[in-house]
């Protein structure tokens, strides 16, 4: 390679860079103003007089061979402290012991009228279970869960999470803003205790304390299917969840938003999920994140730079672009860090280098201070330990990439992916 190409290169290099870097210095400013935010909500609430607010709640759990699991999660959403909740388990063509599982706990603990037994007094929860003997797919499974739903809030939780006691009374204060029409939650990873798991961990606390920065610009496009909610009235507009698509719930939130709907993110809406504990079964879910997302952006390619009144603004023009930009830097990462690497020995000029892990740093120690109530010392002590596993998750993302566009020119789809479970304890 000549020195020409080699600068050019590098210099591109810089400049996507400094992009990345100025996306996520405004993220980082703009995360700030989310309490705030929401401080604002809640005096409107009062102001208007939706204190008050006290929906029914329809909790559906999709359940494809989640044995190991899936009464976990059915035990929290009964256990949570907001009273007025209908849980729907739909089985969808599991091969294990799912569904005997889960008829065994409702003939114990419920009564003819499948009403939770030895519930606190005034406690409205009953349970509805859909066993479907073949597999429809996580999509067919969710719209069978909301068309034999009866509440007003559906709340979609996958049957590996756990729900805090608190989170569906937290959910409901921000329905009680009449303006929202969708809420995303706080998914954290619990099993953290593998490198592999510290690794998601650090990833998705950092990932959604930037969703802060997308409610407060109004620019939120993924609800995660662990813990995503809706008015019923947005199903009964746009239609129920595709069932073709693999990354349903990107594809949902995308269509969401093209209609016009409203939504933001609720920090204290707390679900644990269990991440992948594998390398494969990280990769493979990666894959599918990557190739669902590249198909939903294709699908819904109008929403980009659109002019149209319903769109909001900062998301056509500035996250959905730089979205984009991400995936085109991340499809070049080896060739620019290999550049950026032996630049720096080469001309002993470190600084670029410096200020990537600099700005790494500052991320820690942002979330270690306002992530939390009190400022969390064991983020900010692990970081020279941990700031190398970012580049590791970038190999894998790199390679999911490389399969999702292969399979996109060979007009492929992706399968759902499969990794063994071991279950979380919170």
């Amino acid at each position: 390679m000549n020195i020409e190409t080699y600068i050019t290169l590098r210099d591109i290099a810089v400049i996507i860079a400094n992009l990345m870097l100025l996306k996520y210095f405004i993220f980082l400013i703009a995360a700030s103003f989310y309490p705030i935010q929401e401080t604002l909500r809640q005096i409107s609430i009062v102001k208007n007089n939706r204190f008050n607010y006290h929906p029914k709640v329809s909790v559906i759990i999709p359940a494809w061979n989640e044995e190991v699991g899936v009464l976990k999660t059915v035990k929290t959403a009964i256990d949570n402290t907001y009273d007025n909740v209908e849980i729907l388990i739909i089985n969808d063509g599991s091969t294990d012991k799912t569904s005997s599982i889960v008829n065994d706990f409702i003939n114990k603990n419920c009564r003819k009228d499948l009403r939770v037994r030895r519930l606190r007094k005034n406690d409205i929860k009953y349970i509805k279970f859909i066993d479907n003997k073949v597999n429809g797919g996580k999509g067919k499974a969710l719209n069978d869960g909301i068309l034999n739903s009866t509440g007003e809030i559906i709340l979609t939780v996958d049957a590996d999470s756990i729900l805090d006691r608190d989170a569906i009374k937290n959910l409901v204060k921000y329905f009680a803003d009449d303006t929202i029409d969708g809420v995303v939650g706080n998914v954290k990873v619990g099993n953290d205790k593998t490198i592999i798991g510290l690794m998601q961990k650090l990833e998705y606390r950092f990932g959604f304390y930037f969703k802060r920065a997308h409610s407060v610009l109004g620019a939120e496009y993924i609800f995660g299917g662990a813990c995503a909610s809706f008015r019923r009235n947005v199903f009964d507009d746009i239609g129920l969840y595709d069932t073709e698509n693999k990354t349903e719930d990107i594809e949902m939130t995308m269509r969401f938003r093209y209609a016009g709907y409203v939504c933001t993110y609720a920090e204290d809406v707390i679900c644990f999920t269990e991440g992948a504990s594998s390398i494969k079964g990280l990769s493979s879910q990666r894959l599918r994140w990557k190739k669902g997302r590249m198909d939903t952006f294709i699908k819904y390619r109008n929403l980009f730079f659109s002019l149209k009144k319903r769109h909001n603004k900062p998301l056509s023009f500035f996250i959905l672009p730089l979205a984009v930009v991400s995936e085109i830097q991340l499809f070049f990462e080896p060739i620019f860090l290999s550049l950026l690497i032996g630049y720096s020995f080469i001309s002993l000029d470190f600084i670029s280098l410096a200020f990537g892990i600099l700005f790494l740093f500052v991320v820690y120690l942002v979330n270690a201070i306002f992530n939390n109530k009190n400022i969390d010392l064991k983020l900010i002590l692990i970081f020279p330990s941990t700031w190398l596993l970012f580049y590791f998750l970038v190999w894998i993302e790199f390679l999911s990439l490389v399969r999702s566009v292969i399979l996109l020119v060979r007009g492929q789809n992706i399968s759902w992916q499969k990794w063994e479970r071991t279950g979380i304890n919170i």
